[in-house]
This record gives structure tokens, C-alpha cells and sequence, in this order.
């Protein structure tokens, strides 16, 4: 039978996974919306703004919009996640304090802080939303294009 500790590492193991296939399934995402991205904007390019092309301007709204939803629940599911493991790691820590696991993570996070002043503050998913909001404008815009000239 396992004892606590083993149990504590293999929940947070499990966290961790769970983490990094939230970030997966964001980047696949992400990846799917830019291909088709361009594919729209290859095939408006060839066809001209013309108001048939809203069929294609629309979903690129849609897409924009869908994409920034799904990042901010990504990140909503990643902070639960991270959440969890950053609290077993403390049950750890406590477990073995000898092993100073939480002083050394506090002296990474100072030299990163350190190295990147003004990039730390930048959240990773404010990039990947901020895409995808652009998405969405670019979509509205050229729909916007269409309709009003």
C-alpha cells in the first residue's frame, strides 16, 4: 500500500497532466482556427469583398469569438489545475522541509522576475485571447467592409 507522500506526488503528477492537456487542446485549437483563418482570407483574397463572401466573413467573426471563449475557459481550467498542484506541493513541502522546495521556487521566481521586469507581468493567455479577439475583428471588419461599401 502506498503512504501519503506517494499519494500526494501522484495526485499532483495528475494535476500537472491535466495542465498540460488543457494547454494541448488550446493550441490545437488555435491552430485549427488560424488554418481556416487563412483559408478565409485566400479564398476572400481570390473572390473580392464582394456580399456573397459573407459566408465566409461571418464564421470568421464566429471562429474569432468561439476562440476567445474557449481560451478564457482553457485558462479557467489550467488555474484550477495549476491551483491544486501549487496546494499538494505545499502538503509536500511540509512533509519534507529539509528539501526547501518552496524556498526554491520563490529564488527561480525572483531571478524571473528579475531577468523579464516587464514580460512576467504579461499573462500567457492574454496573448492567446488577444488573437483571437483579433480574429473576431477581422472578421467583423471585413463583414463590416462588405455590408457598408
Amino acid at each position: 500500500m502506498a503512504d501519503g507522500t506517494d499519494v500526494l506526488l501522484e495526485l499532483w503528477k495528475d494535476h500537472r497532466a491535466a495542465d498540460r492537456q488543457v494547454e494541448s487542446q488550446r493550441a490545437t485549437l488555435t491552430n485549427i482556427i488560424i488554418v481556416l483563418m487563412g483559408a478565409g482570407l485566400g479564398f476572400l483574397a481570390q473572390k473580392g469583398l464582394q456580399t456573397s463572401m459573407l459566408v465566409v466573413t461571418l464564421p470568421m467573426l464566429g471562429l474569432g469569438l468561439y476562440g476567445t471563449l474557449a481560451c478564457l475557459k482553457f485558462h479557467e481550467r489550467s488555474a484550477f489545475h495549476v491551483g491544486q498542484a501549487k496546494g499538494l506541493r505545499r502538503k509536500i513541502n511540509s512533509k519534507f522541509p529539509d528539501l526547501n522546495i518552496e524556498a526554491g521556487l520563490t529564488e527561480t521566481s525572483r531571478a524571473q522576475r528579475a531577468r523579464f521586469p516587464r514580460l512576467r507581468r504579461l499573462r500567457s493567455y492574454t496573448v492567446w485571447v488577444a488573437l483571437h479577439c483579433a480574429i473576431a475583428v477581422s472578421g467583423a471588419a471585413l463583414t463590416g467592409w462588405i455590408i457598408f461599401t
